[in-house]
């Protein structure tokens, strides 16, 4: 059967090294755009923070209107920042994640994130087996380097222990803006119930003015199994909706997946 989802109007594959760092909520802050705060939550001490960095091959990205298969692909690394609240003009408050940065090597889908809000980046991006480096355009400055290494096997997502904990920090929709331009709502979907994961250990470095706010740091993260720091690997199918309007995006955009949604857990 098809993905599909009247919800969706993207489609794609996601085989990511995941890092959940823990940030002190005074660190954080200096990321965050006025109106964003960290929400309560238990997945890292109080005073901190999770943040995640995501060192993403994109592959099958494809529109609504063309079949799996007909897609193309294009590698990119984020700094996300999950478990966030946005209080809209009529004082709600409501759950959200956001990316302070994203860079790619596709310069089609540069721009086309621009329309929901990303702030992305055209870059160079190398991917040998078992690393990841991100060097700046124009000129060639490095703002990322990262080696893995398998911690554990692959196997399906619900069998990994952590997968409950995990799953809260894909759960919310990313809130954007660029510039002073209005805040944008959107939702990706990570099939995360048909998805594969794998616990791995991460040596990475961040160089300074890699994302807005976000400190030069080196990385020495374990698997996730062991506490955090932790990193693991993801192979999934995405969904991403359209952009709306923060303050009017639908609340069915907050379920776990569609409920229209065909896909290789729902045949």
């Amino acid at each position: 059967m098809p993905v599909t989802s009247r919800w969706a109007w993207a489609y794609g594959h996601l085989d990511v090294t995941m890092v959940i760092i823990v940030t002190p909520l005074a660190q954080l802050q200096a990321q965050l755009r006025p109106g964003l705060t960290p929400a309560t939550q238990d997945v890292t001490p109080p005073g901190t923070h999770p943040q995640v960095l995501m060192f993403g091959q994109h592959s099958d990205v494809r529109p609504w209107f063309r079949p799996s298969g007909s897609g193309t692909g294009y590698d990119e690394w984020i700094v996300a920042t999950p478990l966030l609240e946005w209080t809209d003009s009529r004082g709600s408050r409501s759950p959200w994640g956001t990316m302070s940065r994203l860079y790619l090597d596709n310069l089609w889908y540069t721009i086309l994130g621009w329309f929901y809000g990303y702030p992305k980046k055209l870059a160079h991006i190398s991917t040998p087996p078992g690393s990841y480096g991100v060097r700046a355009i124009p000129g060639s400055r490095p703002r990322v380097e990262m080696t893995w290494k398998p911690a554990g096997p692959l196997s399906p997502w619900n069998t990994f222990p952590d997968s409950t904990r995990l799953a809260a920090m894909f759960g919310q929709p990313f809130i954007d803006r660029l510039a002073a331009l209005p805040w944008l709502g959107s939702r990706m979907w990570f099939d995360l119930q048909s998805s594969a994961i794998q616990p791995v250990s991460v040596s990475a470095r961040v160089y300074d003015g890699a994302a807005p706010g976000f400190p030069g740091m080196r990385i020495e993260a374990g698997s996730i199994e062991n506490g955090l720091p932790g990193a693991f690997r993801l192979s999934c199918d995405w969904l991403l909706s359209r952009p709306y309007l923060a303050g009017s995006m639908p609340d069915l955009l907050r379920t776990p997946m569609p409920p229209d949604y065909a896909g290789s857990s729902h045949d």
